[in-house]
């Protein structure tokens, strides 16, 4: 089986990006000149199979150098003795056995966990955008646009299958589904990495926050956690206690500052992007004309910035992106009611998508 080495494969994802960006523009101008809102947010539940295919196909059929965490789970899972870890998440090393059981080699795997991320993500997407009718290619195109979703699907593997069932399980909450299905979105993610949990509870504070309508009272602490990342302050401060919970745990390790190949401290490129999404996200607050809706974005909105708190906390440890992902994950949700979505009136609305495309080019220069 060819695989896709690592020149060949970002050519090709930057490839799949420009494609998709013509189609969204394609949308967008359509939009704006014929106002055939209804035809075009039909015509995006189909077009987004396009790129949703091929990045299925890109990103399950690397090679093994793609991706930091390719290579170590490929020497973890298939080149030593795997043992089922249950203090770190069970399903995806059942997964790898089940395979080597069957004497399918370690694409095989990749194949199958990039076909689940991404699917569950679409399905994900699909629901929310379902519920406030706004475009779901624009939406899925939001996601590819941000620097943390690539590395969601090759670096941070395991954690980025398991966000993607949470989305799941807070798009089916969101309309209003069957609870059982919900609870088993929360299990899987919760087998595929045990780290779900922080998300899980910051969600449960989210809705509490809601309830008691401490809203400004977050806005506070968003911003004195900014002050306090800046003077070096955070999770680092009390690494003792977390340190003696967790022993000899591999984990542990994400609340020292030993590790030296990972930039640690303030991180302000990071802040000015939460806080950016923050601003949007207040403004699709106010814009809400949908009072059920408005209910459940403000909970999102409340999510989003307990968690951006908690990552700027982490900024003296290493990992922390890790951390930012609790955070970025929620994103697209945040900004897919500016996608062409009734229930929020504007009358222009592709400069949004250009921002888009304009993100995707910063973070390009950046990376190099």
């Amino acid at each position: 089986m060819i695989l896709i080495d690592n020149t060949a494969f970002l050519n090709l994802y930057n490839l799949i990006y420009f494609c998709t960006a013509c189609l969204v523009l394609a949308s967008a101008l359509s939009y704006e000149i014929k106002k055939d809102v209804l035809l075009q947010n039909k015509l995006g539940q189909y077009l987004v199979f396009l790129p949703l295919i091929f990045l299925i196909l890109l990103v399950g059929l690397r090679e093994y150098d793609v991706g930091a965490d390719t290579v170590s789970y490929f020497d973890i899972l298939w080149n030593e003795t795997s043992e089922l870890n249950f203090s770190d998440g069970i399903l995806f090393g059942l997964i790898a056995s089940t395979l080597r059981y069957f004497n399918l080699g370690y694409t095989y795997f990749l194949l199958l966990i990039s076909f689940v991320f991404y699917i569950i993500t679409y399905k994900a997407l699909k629901n929310y955008t379902e519920k406030f009718e706004s475009n779901l290619l624009i939406t899925f195109f939001a996601c590819i646009s941000f620097f943390f979703y690539l590395s969601m699907s090759i670096n941070v593997i395991r954690q980025g299958v398991s966000l993607a069932f949470l989305l799941l399980a807070y798009s089916l909450w969101v309309g209003k589904k069957n609870n059982i299905i919900i609870l088993l979105c929360i299990f899987l993610s919760l087998a595929f990495h045990l780290t779900s949990i922080i998300p899980i509870l910051i969600f449960v504070c989210s809705v509490i926050m809601s309830k008691i309508r401490a809203f400004n009272l977050l806005i506070f602490i968003y911003l004195f956690s900014i002050i306090l990342s800046y003077f070096n302050y955070g999770f680092l401060n009390f690494s003792s206690v977390f340190l003696d919970f967790l022993g000899e745990d591999r984990h542990a390790d994400y609340f020292s500052d030993e590790v030296s190949d990972y930039i640690i401290g303030f991180r302000p490129q990071f802040v000015i992007f939460n806080t950016f999404f923050l601003l949007v996200s207040l403004y699709v607050k106010n814009k809400l004309t949908d009072i059920d809706l408005s209910y459940q974005y403000n909970i999102l909105v409340s999510y989003y910035i307990i968690a951006s708190v908690i990552f700027f906390m982490a900024f003296q440890l290493p990992f922390s992106d890790r951390w930012g992902l609790f955070s970025w994950c929620v994103i697209p949700l945040l900004i897919s009611p500016l996608f062409y979505s009734p229930f929020v009136k504007e009358k222009i609305k592709i400069h949004y998508v250009l921002i888009l495309i304009l993100i995707y080019i910063g973070f390009y220069f950046y990376d190099k």
